[in-house]
């Protein structure tokens, strides 16, 4: 029977293409469900209906963070001797203060450890996760290029990360989302997180924006 009226999506094995979107809207809906669920973490005196414009920015990040590690894989070998996932805030008091109820709960099989550093020199290869809050591009530069390679998810919400050769831009809302939003919150640099050995489960690829090779950020002039 020939079907008429139904866009179809090469590639999918056939499948239509309203389905397709069907199953992204879903995926959405899904990660902002994970949001909204851990408020009452970090937040249980919101309630996620009544008060969600009234969530502070910093707060909304920490939620974006601890979610986007549920979709992330590490190399095996970077577990084999500790159990623990080592996440670094760096130069953001104020989401190292959101993050620190999440110390000590499990994440994925791991026990989350929430550390906070200030100095250059106390970044290195032994984390899983750099939260880079720092906006001196120069530095960034630097720490991304000592990190270059190394299993290490670097995350910030500087507009201009991507271009450093981070791996993943929050585009954090100034409100908490409603959960039928569709804008995209994300963006990746695929490059980089291959290189470093790490995965992204395609669900989270689906609704965040994709950069291959990113255009490098220009050095600001003396």
């Amino acid at each position: 029977m020939k079907l008429t009226g139904i866009s179809w999506l090469p590639g999918l094995n056939g499948c239509p293409l309203t389905a397709v979107k069907n199953v992204q809207r879903n995926i959405v809906k899904f990660s902002l469900c994970l949001i909204l669920i851990l408020l009452w973490i970090i937040l249980p005196q919101v309630s996620c209906g009544h008060d969600r414009q009234n969530v502070p920015l910093h707060k909304i990040t920490a939620l974006y963070l601890y979610n986007f590690l549920l979709f992330v894989d590490w190399p095996e070998r970077v577990f084999s001797r500790s159990n623990t996932m080592r996440v670094v805030i760096y130069r953001d008091l104020q989401l190292y203060e959101a993050m620190k109820p999440m110390s000590g709960k499990m994440i994925k099989g791991k026990k989350l450890s929430i550390t906070y550093k200030t100095r250059p020199e106390e970044i290195d290869g032994s984390s899983h996760v750099i939260f880079l809050g720092d906006h001196d591009l120069e530095g960034v530069r630097e720490l991304l290029r000592k990190l270059r390679g190394k299993p290490v998810l670097t995350v910030s919400d500087n507009g201009a990360f991507i271009g450093l050769g981070g791996m993943v831009s929050f585009n954090v809302p100034e409100v908490l989302p409603e959960i039928n939003e569709n804008q995209k919150r994300f963006t990746i640099n695929l490059q980089a997180v291959r290189k470093s050995g790490l995965e992204i489960r395609s669900r989270l690829l689906r609704i965040s924006d994709i950069i291959d090779n990113p255009r490098p950020a220009e050095k600001p002039r003396k």
